[in-house]
């Protein structure tokens, strides 16, 4: 007899579990660009829904960001830079420790007053002109409701930043919803596979043996809304050797 669907998945999960118990000093070593993902664009739609898996979990972002450019066309190239610095430093005088700005370089680096001096680069699309590449973001509070008020409270702060001399400011796309570390869910996705597929088998009333696959897949996420993120692991699962219980004697 095939073993109750219970137990065949404890085996599943306390490996999934090992493997989360060792991960850490690897994860520590891993770059906050490695370790934050991003989700800019449209929230999911009913086609990107129906190719999700059936179990699949909602929670909330960590931080709402904007992508920003800044752009310089000073004639001069020192001024130019002079004058980009100077307003990344009046952006970080008046964030309040309220938002964070970081340099969109090779890497996410965080702003501050010792390293916002970051090196322009050239506008391919202006003549003598210069740009950086920034982000701003801000902590989401842990209210996903406010979400909207919070990304209008950014883009004030950026409509807002005192500009020096020929500087302009221009927002590079829509807000974009940042989770730090989505991997942290893949204990309580497994959970929530397990009994899924332990509800599928009681109501159909037989003895199956399961078989999922993908289960070792890392986790995947679209947006589902301003402040929430829909995670998922992309598995498929089978059922085969159904059969009805014995009759009890």
């Amino acid at each position: 007899m095939p073993r109750p669907l219970a137990l065949c998945f404890r085996p599943l999960l306390a490996a999934a579990f090992a493997a989360l118990l060792l991960s850490p000093a690897r994860a520590q070593a891993q770059s906050e660009e490695l370790d934050m993902i991003v989700v800019t664009g449209t929230r999911i739609g009913s086609q990107d829904l129906q190719r999700t898996p059936a179990v699949s979990i909602t929670r909330p972002g960590d931080h709402l960001v904007q992508n920003i450019v800044l752009y310089n066309d000073s004639r001069d190239a020192d001024t130019r830079r002079s004058e980009l610095h100077e307003t990344i430093a009046n952006m970080l005088g008046a964030s309040g420790g309220r938002y964070t700005l970081l340099h969109n370089g090779a890497y996410r680096t965080v702003l501050q007053r010792d390293n916002y001096r970051v090196e322009p680069e050239d506008d391919d699309e202006r003549d003598d002109s210069s740009m950086i590449q920034l982000q701003v973001r801000t902590d989401l509070g842990g209210d996903p409701g406010k979400a909207e008020a919070v990304i209008r409270g950014m883009r004030e702060f950026i409509k807002g930043a005192r500009r020096s001399g020929r500087t302009v400011i221009e927002l590079d796309g829509d807000s974009g919803l940042a989770m730090q570390r989505p991997e942290r869910y893949r204990a309580e996705l497994l959970q929530a596979i397990a009994e899924d597929a332990e509800r599928m088998r009681a109501a159909m009333g037989m003895e199956c043996e399961v078989n999922v696959e993908g289960l070792g897949q890392r986790i995947e996420w679209r947006r589902a809304s301003a402040a929430e993120l829909l995670l998922y692991i992309p598995y498929a699962m089978a059922f085969s050797n159904c059969r009805r219980p014995a009759a009890a004697p």
